[in-house]
């Protein structure tokens, strides 16, 4: 009577764990996950820090019928050569060869490997047009069914045609001039950013970081709403090389005047100093029918797309001494090309790894000052080319957007900006102690 007992008690205890078990995972966080009109699954979720969802990339990845690599360091699935790579405490997602920014950093916690919701979509999606599918991917909340996917392309927005667009162009407008620097107005002030105190003591030494504004002289550079890209650029980097000089740091200038320099001078320059890291600043135009802004950070890479290509050839034309005939431009394009097919024999080097690294932290720093954040692309630039130290281009915003060249032409806004690069900078430095010659 005794074992029977003992024996009931055991089922009991044993029935009653899987009930608890079955509670909680009941009361867990899930979002479903679909293709088209096709569920893959319900897949562990959490919020985030910015209000928002992050899903278990393990178990999106299994979801798809995907399989990893043996990597333990990172998630990374490759089909027919074409790669998808998560890397713990990474700000962007290497789809391809392709960089796409996250909100947040990858984290690995509670045993799930955790990336943004609407992030991960935007990944799928590029990895499996990679692969020759369709893109469709979606999420419901859980129990949720989505709408169907013929209707869900209905309700889409619709896009203007080119002709509309280029029609509203024409447009008489009233035409912005450069101004002076005046405080920008209450609705476009935000919060700099945070200071970083410089960690490691170099006693004598200081890190060099040598300060790049793109253009100048002959060159004027992007030219809309009667701005100038060369004198903006000029006066973020005065003023990022002051703030970057209160931390500490050695700067140093390709140029502190309206003088135009060949793109290998920029670079030599970098390379002759020693510098322990190289920043170019610049701003983006865009074609008349095409709208854009926002804030982009460029490393010299492949190309991430052919928006960030046609940028690269835009910038290179300076190799062919600025000059605008269609002979020169020409030659700069060809050149351009060179210089992908040599890259297509440097992707183990080891100064895109660091310049992809640099790039990631000055990501996330401009994330969290509220900056309107576009893309981290990589981009064949020669201004980059050779360069023995990490290096980025930034590309501080969009002149051909009325609004985004009315703020990039004010001092205050361009110290919100210059802030946030001098503390990703300086943490780049803090978490990559540099060798100080």
């Amino acid at each position: 009577m005794l074992q029977v007992n003992k024996k009931l008690s055991w089922i009991i205890s044993f029935a009653l764990l899987i009930l608890v078990i079955m509670a909680a995972s009941a009361s867990a966080e899930t979002l479903s996950l679909w293709y088209g009109d096709i569920k893959k699954g319900d897949i562990t979720a959490r919020t985030n820090s910015l209000k928002g969802k992050d899903v278990a990339i393990e178990e999106v990845i299994s979801a798809l019928g995907l399989a990893r690599t043996g990597n333990l360091q990172g998630i990374v699935v490759v089909i027919d050569g074409k790669k998808m790579e998560f890397w713990n405490n990474s700000s962007v997602v290497r789809v391809n060869g392709a960089i796409i920014s996250l909100p947040d950093p990858i984290s690995v916690e509670d045993g799930h490997w955790w990336a943004d919701s609407k992030a991960m979509i935007t990944v799928l999606d590029q990895f499996y047009t990679n692969i020759g599918k369709e893109p469709g991917m979606r999420w419901t909340e859980s129990g949720q069914e989505p709408p169907k996917a013929q209707q869900a392309k209905k309700e889409e927005p619709k896009v203007k045609p080119q002709k509309e667009i280029a029609a509203e162009e024409k447009k008489p407008e009233k035409e912005i001039t450069a101004e002076p620097d005046k405080n920008m107005p209450k609705e476009e002030k935000k919060e700099s950013a945070a200071f970083v105190p410089l960690k490691a003591n170099y006693s004598n030494k200081r890190p060099i970081v040598v300060l790049d504004a793109g253009h100048g002289g002959h060159d004027p550079g992007a030219v809309a709403n009667g701005i100038k890209e060369k004198d903006i650029n000029l006066r973020a980097v005065l003023m990022l090389g002051e703030i970057l000089q209160s931390y500490g740091i050695d700067v140093r200038y390709t140029r502190k005047t309206d003088v135009y320099l060949k793109l290998g001078e920029r670079t030599a320059f970098a390379n002759d100093n020693k510098a322990n890291v190289f920043v170019s600043i610049h701003c983006n135009a865009m074609p008349k029918g095409k709208t854009a802004a926002g804030l982009e950070f460029y490393i010299m890479a492949p190309p991430s797309d052919k928006d960030a290509m046609q940028l690269a050839i835009y910038e290179n034309k300076e190799i062919s001494g600025g000059a605008e005939t269609p002979q020169d431009v020409q030659r700069a394009d060809q050149k351009t090309r060179l210089l992908l097919k040599i890259l297509g024999d440097m992707q183990q080097n080891d100064k895109i790894n660091e310049s992809t690294t640099l790039t990631e932290v000055l990501h996330r720093s401009a994330n969290s000052s509220g900056l309107p954040m576009r893309k981290v692309r990589q981009a064949p630039f020669y201004v980059l080319r050779g360069a023995g130290m990490p290096s980025v281009l930034i590309e501080m915003g969009y002149l051909t957007d009325r609004a985004e060249a009315r703020k990039l032409n004010t001092a205050a806004y361009r110290e919100i900006l210059c802030r946030s690069f001098a503390k990703g900078i300086v943490t780049y430095i803090n978490e990559h102690p540099v060798t100080v010659q």
